[in-house]
């Protein structure tokens, strides 16, 4: 069971979702939710006396402010008419690492994929990647369309027998240990691939049994001619699975900036919730 949860709260357009979900999974797992405000001050451009448009740092402050008022008294109010245990954060510098710093006394941290078109959130550029980086805790990602009520029904697990990998799973046992089915993806260029001689999936299933997951089924994809991220979307739509849990970034950001990879194809275009562990 997770025993405390945190959440980011803005005042953009995705929190009221992103706090009813952690809410929900906060009351499934009789956890202590802390809802983490970190938002920059933008400047604000407003018209002045004269009719043309002047920056306001304090009128953006002013703004900022009542928004942080705002999203406190309705997280406030939904975790006590839910009957949810709560506590609030906040704190300076980057949103990025007022999130992490907060987080890291918590068991899993729930975030909302990054949106553009959500001006109102103000948490600059790489949010979500920034988190994930130094947090330190697995991370739920939520997409920005969708109503996920629950989730870890059906998992996918993507197991590549890496360090980041292995720490998914676990980092998802107290989802998993209430999850009705199992997938587990591999994924490679062949059938043969040398990588499957290294650790056997047995092995894997036997950790599953022990913590009394679900039986998993191994699921394989060659990735010959598909992107890894497309390859874990449509094997995720396959499934029907609800959650898909990965490790994240397990070659370096600047091979991942350059090249690509699994996470940043499922952060720009995830269609369900992910649990990320780095």
């Amino acid at each position: 069971m997770f025993r405390r949860i945190a959440v980011h709260l803005d005042h953009g357009v995705d929190m009221s979702r992103r706090l009813e979900f952690s809410l929900r999974l906060a009351k499934a797992h009789d956890a202590h939710l802390t809802g983490i405000f970190a938002s920059y001050v933008a400047p604000g451009y407003f018209y002045d006396e004269a009719g043309l448009w002047v920056r306001s740092m304090d009128t953006a402050t002013q703004i900022n402010e009542q928004g942080r008022t705002a999203a406190q008294a309705a997280f406030s109010e939904a975790a006590r008419d839910l009957g949810v245990s709560a506590s609030w954060r906040q704190g300076e510098g980057s949103p990025a690492d007022c999130v992490a710093r907060h987080a890291r006394c918590s068991d899993v941290l729930v975030v909302s994929q990054d949106n553009p078109d959500d001006l109102e959130a103000a948490i600059g550029n790489d949010f979500v990647e920034q988190v994930l980086m130094s947090v330190g805790r697995p991370v739920i990602v939520l997409p920005t369309l969708g109503t996920f009520k629950a989730v870890g029904a059906r998992v996918l697990y993507c197991w590549d027998r890496g360090r980041e990998s292995a720490r998914a799973i676990a980092d998802a046992a107290p989802l998993l240990r209430n999850a009705h089915a199992l997938a587990v993806l591999t994924l490679g260029e062949g059938a043969d691939d040398a990588s499957a001689l290294e650790v056997p999936f047995e092995d894997l299933a036997a950790y599953c049994a022990c913590h009394g997951f679900p039986l998993p089924e191994h699921e394989f994809r060659n990735t010959r001619d598909i992107d890894v991220g497309d390859a874990i979307l449509s094997a995720a739509a396959d499934f029907s699975a609800d959650l898909i849990v990965m490790g994240a970034y397990g070659h370096s950001r600047m091979r991942q900036w350059i090249m690509g990879g699994a996470t940043r194809t499922l952060l720009a275009a995830m269609t369900m919730p992910v649990l990320f562990s780095h």
